[in-house]
Order: C-alpha cells, then structure tokens, then sequence
C-alpha cells in the first residue's frame, strides 16, 4: 500500500528510531555527565583533605598567605604599601569576602569555608573543560571534563585557596563565551568584551596569565579577525588595569618590585625535567621518585598524537597554542612548586579531549557504533589512572585550638612562620586589632631582600632573610613555629636561638615559647 501525503508511516527504521531517541534526549544527556563530572571532581579534592588534616589542617603555606592578605586588606592595610605581597592583588580581593566571614565564623570556620568554595571552583572547572569541547562532541566533552576531574595537578591546586583555579575558571568561561572552539557564528562583540574582562582577571591573580591573555588573543585574531581579537585585547587590559592600578598608585616602586622583579629574580632550584613533565602530565602520584615509565611513554605518545589531530583543524589550533606555550613557561620557571601543575590542566585536558573528539569522529566513519566504545575505553583508562587518587591524603593536621588555649589570655602579639597557624588559632584579626606587625610570607621575603652575595642560596645560608625573620618573630610577645626548623629555613644558629627561648606551653608536638631580644 502506498502512503498517502502526510501520513506517518506504519513502521520506522532502527535508523530512524535511534536519531528520533538522540533528538529526544536533546542536551539532557550530556548535562547529566557533566554533573556527574562535576561531584567527581569535588569528591576527589574534598575526600583527601577529610582523610587526613580535615577543612581545618595546616595547609599548604601559600593558602595561610593569601587569606592573611586578605585579612589585611579588610583591615585597612594595602599589599606593597604596608605589607609584601609577591603577587598581584587579585587573590586579596577574592578572599575579602572570606576574610570578612571570620567576623561570623571565626577565621577557621572561615578558612574552611574558603577551602569548600575551592573545591567546588574545581568542579566548576571541570565542566567547563566538557563546556568548552561541547561543540566538538558529546562524547569528547564529558570524557575530557572527566579527565580535569581526576587531573592530580587540578586537585591539588584546587584542594585549598591557592591561585591557579580562579585563574583557570576565567580562561575557561572566556572560551565558552566565544564559542572558541566552534565557527564563532552568533559570537557579538559583546561576547568578546565580557570574554576579554574575564581574562584580564587572569594576571591580577598571577603574572603568568599575560601569558594567557596573548595566547587566547593571537588565536581569536587569526581564527576569528584582528578586530575580535584587539576587542579581546583591550577589554582584557581594562580589567586588569582596574583591579591592579589602585593598589599600584599607592605603592607603584614596591609593587613592581614585589610583583614583577621579584618574580622573575627568583633563585634558580635544582632542575628536575622529568619530575615537572610527570606533575605537568598528571603522573606524579604513579612514582615514588621522578622517572621515565611506562605511563609517561603512553601519555606522552597520547599527548603528541592530540596535538597533531588539533593541528589539522582550524578550530582546534588553539588548543595546542594553550598547552605549549604554558608547557614552555612551566619547563623554564626558576623554581617548581606542585601546584603549578594546576596552570597547565586545563590547556592539557582540553587538547587531549580535542585529539579525542577528532578521533571520535574518525571511528564514526567507519562503523556507527565505534564512537561510544572508543569514548567507553577512554574513560576507563582515565579511571584507572586515576586509582592512586582513592589513597591520597593531603594536608597535615593542625592542633589550632589545644594552641589558642595556650595564648587565649596573654597580652600582646602572636608571630609565627606559618601564617596558617595565626588563621587556625583565630589570632589573626586579634593581632591587628592590637595593631601586631602583619608579616603575611615570612618565607617570600627571602626572594625580596637584598642578599649580597647570598642571593642564590636556600634560606637556611641567606644571611640577610636570617636576620630578617629573627627580627620579625622579636617584635611578638608570643611565637609559634610551626614550619621552620635547622636547616630547613632556619640555620642551625637561627634554630638553636629559638629553641632557647622559653616554652610557654605544647599543644601536640608544637611548641609555643616567647621570644627573647
């Protein structure tokens, strides 16, 4: 029988019926793996932090340092003018509102708070990841924002309040802002002002993300026209010419000195290639001691490979660009912290996931089906790279209220090395009230001074930062070290000084005492 016009047919093709159930799922399915990608990554930053310090432990020193700048700062006090600060203000404004919740919560109620947000921030991240490669596929886009979610260099730069996750969310949302990855149809001019104030925020967190802002900019101008890209440009310079020329006016010597000068004198650290492409690779938790192995030759064949597929198409070139370029910044910056992983795992991620979504659609040619069993196997072999993930820990306990007890009715100033340990102990609003010296990067002093001849040693042979932190840690009536020890930031003058001094009480193996001149 022939079927009149407009009627529906008796039967449809399996064909037919699987697009129909395709259209019918409309975006529903990949939102749903993306908030699956989302409680993975923030499980897999909250768990290790529960399973040993806890919301509450020591940290990770930069953290203790960025929330005391902060506190400062709500206190009236300006990073550069009254206090050294090595990095541009963003993170003190960031952490403001932080700071102020301490009136409410306590500073470690506070401090926690900050830590949870962190956490989710990576969460965020992730699904941008999957965001971002969406017009690329459903299937690449989930599986890469799987691959942020279990990233060891995001987890543990997103497990407390440390710069790059912020720095990255900027990047990422820019990039979904301007469809970046797509043919930019639809993309108004109000799209890249937002993307290019969105990216101006990267550098006032951390001077690296000039190098980003560039990047981005040079892409979209060649991919996309000079005007979009100026466009980007301009309203990236603008935001971050607002949050940084206050605090620059207040103190222009100081902050270029702090922020820039200081920056790239750093003294040079041994280094070790390999241990920073294992972190860079996410493959650090695979080895005891850096080295060459089986998972760094796969990775890195799987890493060439995507550049290569992302190079052969105009929309993807970006991704490469990303992830060189911070590869290159990585390779070479003077010293080499863990969570500066966390700078390169987003443009990491996201170039696999782009070589992913080309091969996706390569398999598709050949057989319909191909596509979900590559895209299964690919996220199998995330998870099980993953698995030293389930025993991490990370922090160390801080016993902060067996510590405040000791010093809860002593008059005057609490110094310390760690300046977490004043954050868990509730003392930080406490001593600027009492108008205590605010000295928020003991530590990062030691890239300021002016050394001599001790320029490039270790703190412990820097003569001049020995003299700085005794100085410092006289000026209060009470000090908790926390952090330092012979040979190991103190010299063993500075630490047979300090253990001199009498002890005002113990909370675990800590040891307060008062200083002596």
């Amino acid at each position: 029988m022939i079927a009149s016009p407009g009627s529906r047919p008796l039967l449809s093709s399996p064909t037919s019926s699987r697009s129909a159930r395709r259209r019918a799922a409309g975006p529903w399915l990949p939102l749903a793996g993306l908030a699956g990608v989302f409680s993975v990554a923030f499980a897999a930053r909250l768990v290790p932090v529960l399973r040993d310090g806890g919301l509450h432990q020591m940290g990770n020193y930069d953290d203790g340092v960025h929330y005391a700048a902060a506190m400062g700062l709500v206190h009236g006090l300006l990073p550069y003018r009254d206090f050294l600060l090595l990095h541009p203000p963003g993170i003190a404004l960031l952490l403001a509102p932080f700071a102020w919740l301490a009136e409410l919560l306590g500073e470690p109620g506070a401090m926690a708070v900050a830590r949870v947000c962190w956490m989710a921030l990576g969460g965020l991240n992730a699904v941008l990841c999957g965001l971002v490669l969406l017009p690329q596929g459903r299937r690449a886009a989930v599986v890469a924002g799987l691959m942020y979610a279990v990233f060891y260099g995001g987890i543990y730069s997103e497990h407390t309040v440390l710069l790059e996750p912020p720095a990255t969310t900027v990047l990422l949302l820019a990039l979904v802002l301007t469809r970046a990855l797509g043919s930019g149809d639809g993309v108004s001019t109000v799209h890249y002002v937002g993307a290019g104030l969105l990216l101006g925020l990267s550098p006032s967190l951390k001077i690296w993300g000039a190098l980003t802002v560039l990047v981005v900019v040079g892409s979209l101008a060649m991919t996309r026209g000079l005007r979009h890209g100026l466009t980007v440009l301009a309203s990236a310079i603008g935001s971050c010419m607002v949050v940084c020329l206050p605090f620059f006016l207040a103190a222009p010597g100081a902050m270029w000195q702090m922020v820039v000068v200081d920056q790239l004198g750093r003294r040079r650290d041994d280094l070790v290639l390999v241990k920073r492409i294992d972190a860079m690779l996410g493959l650090n938790l695979w080895t005891a001691e850096p080295r060459l192995h089986l998972s760094a030759t796969l990775m890195a064949a799987a890493v060439i490979a995507s550049l290569v597929a992302c190079l052969m198409l105009p929309t993807l070139r970006l991704l490469p660009a990303l992830f060189v370029s911070h590869a290159l910044l990585l390779a070479v910056t003077p010293m080499w912290f863990l969570h500066y992983a966390g700078f390169i795992a987003a443009p990491f991620v996201l170039m696999l996931g782009g070589g992913l979504a080309v091969a996706l659609r390569k398999v598709g040619k050949l057989r319909s089906w191909l596509p979900s069993v590559v895209a299964a196997l690919a996220a199998i072999a995330v998870l099980l790279n993953a698995l030293p993930i389930t025993q991490l820990r990370l922090g160390r306990p801080f016993p902060g209220r067996e510590a405040a007890a000791i010093v809860a009715d002593m008059p005057g100033c609490v110094v310390t090395d760690l300046p977490m340990a004043l954050i868990q102990m509730n003392l930080l609003r406490r001593n600027l009230d009492r108008g205590c010296r605010l000295e928020v990067d003991l530590s990062g002093a030691s890239y300021h001074l002016d050394a001599g001849d001790d320029k490039e040693n270790a703190r412990d042979r820097n003569r001049a930062w020995q003299a700085y932190a005794m100085d410092y840690l006289r000026t209060g009536d009470v000090a908790v070290i926390a952090r330092f020890s012979s040979g190991v930031g103190f010299s063993h003058r500075t630490a047979k000084v300090v253990r001199g001094w009498p002890e005002l009480g113990r909370a675990g193996r800590l040891a307060i005492r008062e200083p002596q001149p």
